[in-house]
């Protein structure tokens, strides 16, 4: 009886972290360039039940969309846009919606720095290689980088002006996977709660 609450109390934990997660990628569906988490799941040896095994992101790419915008830009192949906040920090995002600042800085929507002073009031030309142009002058050059800030080989990919990428949220995955969830999360709460009142149908009789 104890056996079955803790088998049942712990895929509820399981599918209710799953879920999470898959609301989550639900959510941002339309988030340019976002990569959404998978889950696996393992059996607990010798307890029974079922545990999140672990929730990562997945590093596939989405289709590019044609937006017509200057200042948006897609990494078509590998890689990451190289982000540097005000204190100097680094970050790596393959959402390319930019825009420019006061400063002429070319920067994300949070103000990160993806490439400093290349805006003159020309209009911005970037080259395969990420290289900026104003007006035919040469102004700097947006980073393309690994997951650990190393730059990418120049021919493993190709920066795409006036594309954003898509979300690579599966959505029709990711409803099927929210259903099967549920289902199963209810499933244990009816479990939970016949061990239960078993449990305490036993517990009177021994009082």
């Amino acid at each position: 009886m104890i056996q079955s609450l803790y088998s049942s109390s712990s895929a509820l934990l399981a599918y209710s972290k799953a879920q999470d997660s898959t609301a989550h990628n639900i959510a941002n569906v339309n988030t340019p360039a976002f990569q959404s988490f998978s889950q696996t799941f393992s059996e607990l040896a010798n307890q029974g039940g079922v545990k999140l095994n672990s929730v990562r992101t997945d590093e596939g790419t989405g289709y590019l969309i044609p937006t017509g915008n200057s200042l948006d830009f897609s990494i078509n192949g590998n890689g990451y846009f190289k982000v540097t906040d005000a204190e100097g920090n680094e970050s790596y995002t393959r959402r390319g919606d930019f825009s420019v600042d006061a400063a002429g800085d070319l920067v994300t929507k949070d103000g990160g720095i993806v490439a400093a002073g290349v805006a003159d009031g020309g209009r911005l030309e970037i080259a395969d290689n990420g290289e900026i142009f104003s007006d035919g002058a040469y102004k700097g050059r947006i980073e393309v980088v690994d997951k650990n800030g190393n730059p990418m080989p120049e021919d493993s990919y190709g920066i795409e002006q006036g594309t954003l990428e898509a979300s690579d949220t599966d959505i029709a995955k990711e409803i099927v996977d929210s259903m099967v969830y549920l289902s199963s999360y209810k499933a244990n709460i009816v479990t939970t709660q016949t061990a239960d009142q078993m449990l305490g149908t036993i517990i009177d009789m021994m009082a």
